[in-house]
This record gives structure tokens, C-alpha cells and sequence, in this order.
């Protein structure tokens, strides 16, 4: 046997044949000082793309729905957004009511009131404190980052590679680049990852009582923070835990088993006093947020998704090295060795573990075929574990190239490991200071390559870019202020953008959940009127525009060789859902008639109709083609008593009361927007008690021109 000394680390390498212990089996090499270094700067810099970033970037899709969310918690004590409550309660129609719970929302509000952008009973929707609470995302993401590299430090006895593992989870883009913001993954990934270091803390037979009890804290913290925002996480995080405490038993520590199970019952106590109106009754909490999060919005997916979006997603190395992790952890659990007393067998415990943070729910996933969406955000609770299989796998091939080393002093033979590890960790983190800060942007060379040809022959295989839009607020000082804004606008089926988006009738400009309102002081000073024949689209993360649509401008940012779009803003002619062949449109709180609806419309199942919110809001629709007379129009509901109508633009006489309203439209109004298209102007002078149900077309007499 040959002995190898790097710094502080002895490296036993074995060049014959010797006993096999847990020990050695698990035994690495000192990392190579230059790879070390790689990891080093490329940690520096994934900090500081997310640290930049998350002050620079813009409001992404979830982050503004839990707004909302945590609003009404404020308010109700339910986690919800305003279209699920009936009352201060959920709704019966409520199917995902524990699907989120305010765990990290709290926390950040928490750290926005120390930064004077929230106060204790609100919630800002500003510009600065979606920038504040994206700083406490970072910091959320940075105990992932610090829990990994602990984890490495125990399983590897290296501080050198677990320098690299920290190195590595940052130069995972899906990873930084949701560090910035994600107010749902980024916690939960942290928090799995804190459970599992402290259940390698609690197995390890060479810790102190006290070691154990601080274990036994960062089981606490994870399951609080990682359960807290997303209760169905809880069964990977159980079986987890099932598994320490199966080899605790087995190696009689009874203490430490009833400190095992003492930590999620003080986690289950802090959850109920966190949420009461969920947790007090743990069972369905834990049960239905399971189930729901398994099969959410009731559809599903495809076997295929996930392994499509691991090549797609991830770069290729860091792929590859974690397949290669894995494998030799398997192999080495497989292996069966002879092992000494005292009890080695926690290693192989812990490497469990990682594999079952790794691979547990996504197989699981796989196998359901549940209903994943978005990449592999949902699944950012296995960047950590990829990370540490990674560092197993280039501390092997380091081990590997050290002994080949000893037989054949080859100079070539000695650089590989370095120059792959550096290679697989300094690219993708390239590429992110190409993408900045939309690092979630990435997309592998395979993918690349393929995604355009792909794309050319069907428009639904894109490989989307900026999906989040946290570029809108790069693209704000290009969005004129003349006209309906519209963000993420549907596409019809003649490639054409429609005036509506799919989470919001709302002007995108003033829309809460909408991605431009917390920035439309940035957006140039209105000039001139807006053309009541077009409205303005903002669409990110595809290079699609429609076809009824001119191109106003576009943030791009390039990509391995190619610059590719990340958000766009552009005028459009405006399309209207064409009126039924009765003249009849019926609105209802399940989203019945809601495409003919623009402007500040509220819908909830608990309330006829829907609601006009503000003082005024629009109804579109489009007349067949071919000729027609002046309209007839008859609208139904509540609070109709001194409401005002206009058409086109121009003011109608009414006539009615509070559950009804007639006008005549005539051809000369009908005419004012071309193409058969009316916009009706609804406005009240009290807002939010007008509840329109119903709305009746019909064609006038031939009048005399």
C-alpha cells in the first residue's frame, strides 16, 4: 500500500489488494488545490449573480400570488387567494386548500418589516419589497448552499470538498437562478436538505450528546420551513427519517431514537402554532396537501417529463458525475463489507440519504406520472444531493487517477480529474453570467442544439426561456403607456394574441399578480391616445409573437452561441371572442363567460357573477361577419341602479334599474371599431357592489341611414 499526503489530509491509496471496511470503502483523496480554487471563485460568483440579481431582477410568476396569499392569512388565517375563500373561510370548491402553507411568506415578512417596506398587518407589493423579500430568498438559498457542504464535510472529512460540493449546487442554474426569487422551491430545497444533515448528525456514533441535540434542532428547522411552505413534501422527508430511526434501533440507541422522534413533534407544534387553520388537524394537512400536490390541478403528466428536463435542464457533465455518484454509492451499499465494531454501518445510512433526497419523489413522480410543469423547479430539492453525488464522483476519479498515478507517473494521466471537475463547475456558471441574471434560463448544449429544429416544426416543443418573467422589469421603459396592457396574452387559433392573459382580466399595468405593475414607473410618459383598435402585448420566455402583433422591443441575452429572447413588448390588433350565435352570455364565479370580460372583474364561486371592482371595466365582444343594424342590449344582475354604459367609446341612454339595463347601440357606434368588434364600457359609482350575471345581444330593425 502507498501513502499520499495533500495538506491536511492523509490519503491511503490502495494498489493491491487489502480487507475491505467500511472506512476505507468510503476513504477519499485531498481534493487538487486548483479544482478547489474553481469551486472557490465559482462559489464567489454564484453568490454574487444572486445577490445582484435578486435586487436587479424582476417579480416572477408565484411570488405575487403569495402576496395575495399572505394577505389573507393576515386577514382570515388561510393560506388562500381571494377566488378560494367563501367568507373568511376556504371555499367547498376548494380542492388544494393545504397545498401551501406561510411558513417562508412569514419569515419574509418578517425580514421586510425589519427593512420598513412592510408593516405588521401588510403585505407591500412594491417594487423595493419584492427586491427585499428576493434578498431573503438568497439568504434562504445560502443555508441549502451551507447544509451541503456540511454534509459533504461529514460524509468526505474534507472541508476542500465540501468547498466543491458548495461550488458545484451553485453552478446548477436551475439553482441560482432561483435562488433569486422563488418564494416556494428554493425554501423547501433548503429545508430537505437541513433535515437530512441533521439525521447524518444524529446517526454519527463519534458525536457527543450535545451533537445529537443539534441534530435534532436542524431536523426541527428543515421540516418547519421545508412542511411549512409545502406540506406534501413530508412522505420523502419521512421515509428519510423512517430509515434513521430504523438504524438506531437496530443498533439499540434508544436515546437517540426518542430524540429522533421528539424533533417532528416540536416541528408539528411550531407548524400548528404557525397555521392553525391547517396543521391544528395534522392528518388531512399532511394527507390532502400530499395528495394535491401529487395531482395537482387534477391532470396528468407524462413519465417522460422529468428524465427530458434532466438533459434539458442540467448541464451535461454535472449530469453525467451525478449519475456516476450515484452509481458508485449503490455499488458500494450493494457491496455488503465486513465491518468492524462500533457501528460504520451510519455511512452508508447517510449516503442513503442523499440518494433517497436525489431520487425518492422524482421516481415516485415518474412512476405516477404526475402533473409536473415548469422544468425542474418542483424538484429543486434534489440540487443538493446532485451536488453531493457529484463531489463523490470527481473525489473517485481523483482517487482513480492517484492510484493509476503510482503505477504509470504519466503527466497526462495526473490533470483529468482537475480539468474535468473545473470544467463541469466553471461552464454552466459561464453561462450564467451570460444569461444575468436569468440564470433559470439555461438550457444544455444537447438541448440547444436541438430545441430550434425541434421548435420550427412544432411551435409546443420551444424550450422556454424567461417562463417567469422576471424580465418585465428590464423590459418596463419600452412598454408605452397608450393602451390595455395585456401580459402572457392567449394565443388563438390563428396565432394571434388575444387581449386577455390566463390568470387575469386586469390591465397589466395595475394587475397585482401581474409581472409590470410593481415597475410602471419605469415606463415612458404617455404620449398621445391609445388606438381603441389595438392593445399592448408582453409576452416572455418564447420567441413566438402573433401574428396580428408589431414588435415594440425585446430583452434577449445570448446563450452558448446564439442570443435568444427573454421578454418581449408589442402592439396588437385587437381580437374579440366572437358572441354566440343566441346573442346570450351568462358570467358566473366558476370563469363562465370570463374571456368576454376585461378590466377589474371579480370571480368567485361563492358569489353570483362577477363583480365590477373598480369604477369601470370593459366587455368585449366580436358580431358575425356581414353586415348588421345598430345592437340591442340587455344586461342582468345586481346593483345595476345609476350604472353608465358606453360603446366604442361613446356614451348609450339606459334605461333599467338595479337588476337590469337596456340600451340601443347604433350602426354608426357599431362601425367606430371595424371588424364587427364592440367594447362595452361598464361603470358604477360604487364600486364592489355591481354583480353583472347575464348579457343579451340582439340586432336592431334596418334603420334608415
Amino acid at each position: 500500500m502507498t501513502s499520499a499526503v495533500t495538506g491536511p489530509d492523509r490519503v491511503e491509496v490502495a494498489d493491491a489488494p487489502a480487507p475491505v471496511t467500511s472506512s476505507t470503502r468510503w476513504s477519499v483523496p485531498a481534493p487538487p488545490r486548483g479544482l478547489v480554487l474553481v469551486a472557490g471563485v465559482a462559489l464567489g460568483v454564484g453568490i454574487a449573480i444572486a445577490v445582484s440579481g435578486a435586487w436587479r431582477t424582476g417579480v416572477s410568476w408565484d411570488e405575487t400570488y403569495h402576496v395575495v396569499r399572505m394577505r389573507n392569512y393576515l386577514e382570515h388565517g388561510w393560506y388562500l387567494l381571494d377566488q378560494d375563500l367563501d367568507g373568511p373561510g376556504p371555499g367547498a370548491w376548494v380542492e388544494q386548500r393545504y397545498v401551501y402553507a406561510p411558513a417562508t411568506m412569514g419569515l419574509l415578512h418578517a425580514w421586510s418589516m425589519l427593512w420598513g417596506v412592510d408593516s405588521p398587518g401588510t403585505v407591500a407589493a412594491t417594487d423595493q419589497a419584492y427586491a427585499v423579500r428576493h434578498l431573503g430568498v438568497v439568504l434562504i438559498s445560502l443555508l441549502g448552499v451551507a447544509a451541503t457542504a456540511t454534509l459533504v464535510r461529514l460524509l468526505l472529512r474534507s472541508w476542500g470538498w465540501a468547498l466543491i460540493a458548495a461550488g458545484v449546487l451553485v453552478a446548477v442554474p436551475t439553482w441560482t437562478g432561483h435562488a433569486m426569487f422563488n418564494v416556494k422551491d428554493v425554501p423547501v430545497a433548503s429545508g430537505y436538505t437541513l433535515v437530512t444533515l441533521g439525521l447524518v448528525v444524529v446517526l454519527r456514533v463519534d458525536r457527543r450528546e450535545g451533537w445529537v441535540a443539534a441534530g435534532a434542532a436542524t431536523i426541527v428547522a428543515g421540516l418547519v420551513l421545508a412542511v411549512g411552505t409545502r406540506p406534501g413534501i413530508w412522505p420523502g422527508l419521512a421515509l428519510a427519517g423512517g430509515v434513521v430511526l430504523l438504524v438506531l434501533v437496530l443498533r439499540r440507541q434508544w436515546r437517540r431514537a426518542a430524540v429522533l422522534l421528539a424533533a417532528p413533534a416540536l416541528a408539528l407544534g411550531i407548524l400548528v402554532a404557525l397555521y392553525p387553520a391547517a396543521f391544528s388537524t395534522p392528518l388531512t394537512a399532511l394527507v390532502e396537501g400530499a395528495l394535491a400536490s401529487a395531482n395537482y390541478d387534477g391532470k396528468q403528466g407524462a413519465w417522460y417529463y422529468l428524465p427530458l428536463f434532466l438533459v434539458i435542464e442540467l448541464p451535461t457533465l454535472l449530469l453525467v458525475l451525478g449519475g456516476v455518484g450515484a452509481t458508485i454509492v449503490v455499488r458500494r451499499l450493494a457491496a455488503r463489507p465486513a465491518r468492524g465494531p462500533g457501528g460504520e454501518v451510519w455511512h452508508e445510512a447517510a449516503w442513503s440519504l442523499v440518494l433517497l433526497q436525489a431520487f425518492a419523489l422524482p421516481t415516485i413522480a415518474v412512476l405516477r406520472q404526475s402533473n409536473l410543469y415548469t422544468g425542474l423547479r418542483q424538484l429543486l430539492f434534489a440540487a443538493p444531493a446532485l451536488a453531493m453525488l457529484v463531489t463523490l464522483a470527481l473525489a473517485a476519479l481523483v482517487r482513480w487517477r492517484a492510484a493509476a498515478a503510482a503505477r504509470d507517473t504519466a503527466p497526462r494521466r495526473r490533470g483529468l480529474a482537475p480539468v474535468l471537475g473545473a470544467a463541469a463547475i466553471a461552464v454552466p456558471v459561464l453561462v450564467q453570467v451570460q444569461l444575468f441574471p436569468y440564470s433559470y434560463a439555461f438550457s444544455s448544449i444537447p438541448a440547444a442544439v436541438v430545441s430550434p429544429i425541434a421548435a420550427a416544426h412544432d411551435r409546443d416543443l420551444e424550450v422556454q426561456t424567461d417562463y417567469w418573467r422576471t424580465s418585465v422589469r428590464e423590459l418596463a421603459p419600452s412598454v408605452p403607456r397608450a393602451g390595455f396592457v395585456t401580459c402572457t396574452p392567449q394565443i388563438d387559433a390563428d396565432e394571434r394574441f388575444l387581449p386577455r392573459s390566463s390568470e387575469s382580466r386586469e390591465d397589466c399595468s395595475v394587475d397585482l399578480i401581474g409581472p409590470l405593475a410593481p415597475y410602471d414607473a419605469l415606463r415612458p410618459a404617455e404620449v398621445g391616445d391609445p388606438d381603441p383598435r389595438r392593445f399592448v402585448a408582453v409576452d416572455a420566455g418564447s420567441a413566438f409573437i402573433g401574428s396580428n402583433c408589431d414588435v415594440l422591443d425585446q430583452v434577449t441575452r445570448r446563450l452558448w452561441w446564439r442570443e435568444v429572447p427573454m421578454s418581449t413588448v408589442a402592439r396588437c390588433d385587437l381580437v374579440l371572442e366572437p358572441l354566440p350565435g343566441d346573442g346570450r352570455v351568462s358570467f358566473d364565479g366558476d370563469g363562465t363567460g370570463a374571456d368576454y370580460l376585461r378590466g377589474s372583474w371579480g370571480m368567485n364561486q361563492a358569489l353570483p357573477g362577477a363583480g365590477l371592482e373598480a369604477r369601470s371595466s370593459e366587455i368585449g365582444f366580436a358580431l358575425p361577419a356581414g353586415s348588421t343594424p345598430g345592437l340591442s342590449l340587455s344586461l342582468s344582475g345586481t346593483g345595476l341602479a345609476g350604472a353608465f354604459l358606453a360603446a366604442n367609446g361613446a356614451p348609450l341612454a339606459v334605461l333599467g334599474d338595479d337588476v337590469s339595463l337596456r340600451a340601443e347601440m347604433s350602426p354608426a357606434v357599431l362601425s367606430l371599431l371595424g371588424a364587427g368588434r364592440v367594447v362595452l364600457t361598464l361603470s358604477t359609482p360604487t364600486p364592489g357592489a355591481l354583480r353583472l350575471t347575464d348579457l343579451h345581444v340582439a340586432p336592431l330593425p334596418e334603420v334608415a341611414p
